[in-house]
């Protein structure tokens, strides 16, 4: 097997634009969220709500404001004791998605009458359920690309809408110039304590860190989307790692789009192992951090698997004013900035 190509400090996601691209970089240079509406992320999440229970459902748009930061002011004006939320959204965007309030008996909060400039309320419901973190299955997403024609990007596009494009963990994960890598790192080598949001936190920054770097060899070498022997594949929204003893069946399906080739996201010891092919290159790229592997594992962190390609539904792109607007769906903890790095520079 070829040597690892990349050194690791390239794989930081400091600059998203060091890590390779998958089908020969960008085509062209504009604008992504030239303003927040230009940015929109819709939670698709389904619910047979029962009209009765201890907890509060509420769907919301937010505009400007994190998804903690909601929280904070929608559990202010319900004095509820406890809020939930299926996943994170991107606060400088507008944003829309379900959050769950336990009112312990009460009555639900009058959310007609919320009121924040940049918070609405959409819709409320009573459930005799809590929404947990992770239920939803897919986001939906609006974007407008300012500064460049439908027409620059169509083929490109069509490509990806076919072909997909490297699952890789956005540079919002990883903060302002990679700082929270940087927090992260120096929290699990010091070990001093912090609060458990922080503590989640970081765990995820340093795992994404270790599966870009993965990723990242994986596209240099161009098999990002192409079986290793030894590889475990993923369906599309990664519930599901398997092995398949039938190399030419699992090509097949790769290529057919079925399942996908997946990389590490480290941790304690479990069953999810590669071998062969697939295992060497991991060790091979990961060989300088395995003190990080470690400490990720001390933490009793459970290992996991996640795709390392993703293909969007529904993508399509059309000419507005601005520019040129994308639509389509990812499946939940996937970035539409990494499907935007191959079409465009921002």
């Amino acid at each position: 097997m070829a040597k690892a190509l990349l050194p690791l400090p390239l794989c930081w996601s400091r600059r998203s634009d060091l890590l390779p691209y998958a089908w020969g970089g960008p085509l062209a240079t504009g604008q992504l969220r030239a303003k927040p509406e230009h940015f929109q992320v819709t939670e698709l999440l389904e619910v047979d709500f029962s009209a009765a229970g201890e907890f509060d459902w509420v769907y919301v748009e937010k505009n400007g404001l994190s998804t903690p930061e909601a929280a904070e002011l929608l559990q202010q004006f319900s004095v509820a004791k406890d809020i939930s939320y299926s996943g994170l959204k991107d606060k400088d965007a507008v944003t829309r998605q379900w959050f769950s309030l336990h009112m312990l008996g009460q009555a639900s909060a009058d959310w007609q009458n919320f009121n924040h400039s940049g918070l609405r309320v959409l819709d409320s419901q009573r459930h005799q359920r809590k929404l947990r973190r992770g239920t939803h299955r897919y986001n939906q997403f609006t974007l407008v690309l300012s500064g460049v024609s439908a027409d620059e990007l169509s083929e490109r596009v069509q490509c990806v809408a076919e072909q997909g494009f490297p699952n890789y963990f956005g540079e919002q994960r990883f903060g302002h110039g990679g700082n929270n890598l940087d927090q992260a790192r120096r929290w699990l080598s010091g070990g001093r304590k912090v609060s458990r949001f922080k503590r989640g936190l970081w765990l995820s920054v340093l795992r994404s860190h270790l599966f870009n770097c993965v990723l990242a060899e994986r596209v240099q070498q161009a098999n990002w989307n192409q079986p290793l022997p030894g590889d475990l594949f993923c369906l599309g929204d990664g519930n599901s790692v398997f092995q398949e003893a039938d190399d030419e069946l699992a090509a097949a399906r790769v290529n057919a789009g079925e399942i996908h080739p997946s990389g590490p996201l480290p941790g304690s010891v479990g069953r999810i192992w590669v071998e062969s092919a697939a295992l060497e290159l991991e060790r091979e790229v990961l060989a300088t951090e395995q003190d990080t592997i470690a400490a990720l594992a001390a933490r009793r962190v459970d290992a996991a698997r996640r795709p390392l390609r993703v293909i969007p539904k529904a993508l399509t792109i059309t000419g507005v004013a601005e520019g040129c607007q994308l639509e389509f769906s990812l499946p939940k903890g996937c970035f539409a900035t990494a499907l935007v790095r191959e079409l465009i520079d921002y």
